[in-house]
């Protein structure tokens, strides 16, 4: 076996050991059900909780499947982003902090094989977990609140599955550059905040990586710019390599500072 099946073999079974292969996909589809599921039962609840005036009368809007799907990815945005910075901000950060890269970093070690090893098995489990996050709620959708495009969803799925890769990317970056809590911190405010805040400063520049996320909810409603879309998927598979690239020279770097 080469360096990276083994190290990625490694990280498996660090994924088994933490129950990341349980609890990452049970959080997912719980997010996933959820919107579906509250939103087509609002009325109801509103009604049951009492205290209300007798003659109230609860008329919500029809939504639509696709409205339905925002309100999902929305959920994924924020929460599903705090489960990847708080799950994997320690990839190298941790093991380099409590001795355990020393172990590596003594032997032969091939630090692409190393860096995409962790990538790889991290990008597996977080797609794996929203693909079923997202099927899950497209069942309920579908079953509760009509069908929808199947293109469009193919779609939603596969932006927002680089949307994916490109955070654990950033996460993996923070994670080679600084210690474990500045790392988190950095993470959160890159992959959770920092896309508000290019919705409002970048708003007018339609390529940024951190717009994927809109850009998969606007093709599941039919009204992203397929010129739009593919620029930013452009400049966010740049960046992808970017940060794997760079997550790799300052690990070979900051090898030899590494303590037991």
């Amino acid at each position: 076996m080469n360096q990276f099946s083994v190290l990625a073999l490694k990280e498996w079974r660090e994924v088994v050991r933490s129950f990341k292969w349980l609890w990452i996909p049970i959080v997912f589809i719980l997010l996933g059900i959820m919107e579906p599921v509250i939103t087509y039962f609002l009325p109801q609840i509103l009604e049951s909780a009492g205290n209300m005036p007798e003659d109230a009368v609860f008329q919500l809007p029809d939504m639509t499947p696709e409205q339905i799907f925002l309100s999902t990815l929305g959920q994924y945005q924020f929460i599903g982003m705090l489960v990847v910075a708080f799950a994997f901000s320690g990839l190298i950060a941790r093991e380099r902090k409590n001795g355990t890269a020393a172990f590596l970093y003594v032997r032969p070690l091939s630090y692409p094989s190393y860096v995409l090893s962790k990538w790889a098995v991290s990008s597996v489990v977080l797609i794996g977990s929203f693909i079923l996050g997202i099927s899950a709620s497209a069942y309920y959708i579908m079953l509760l609140f009509g069908e929808f495009s199947f293109t469009n969803f193919l779609g939603l799925v596969g932006v927002y599955s680089l949307w994916i890769v490109l955070a654990i990317s950033l996460t993996l970056l923070m994670s080679a550059l600084f210690t474990p809590g500045i790392a988190t911190a950095l993470s959160l405010f890159l992959i959770v905040f920092f896309p508000m805040i290019d919705g409002l400063i970048f708003r007018y520049w339609p390529y940024t990586p951190w717009k994927l996320a809109n850009y998969a909810g606007m093709i599941m409603v039919g009204e992203a710019s397929t010129s739009d879309v593919v620029w930013t998927i452009a400049i966010a598979v740049l960046l992808i390599a970017v940060c794997v690239t760079l997550s790799i020279l300052i690990s070979k770097r900051r090898a030899a500072s590494v303590t037991i």
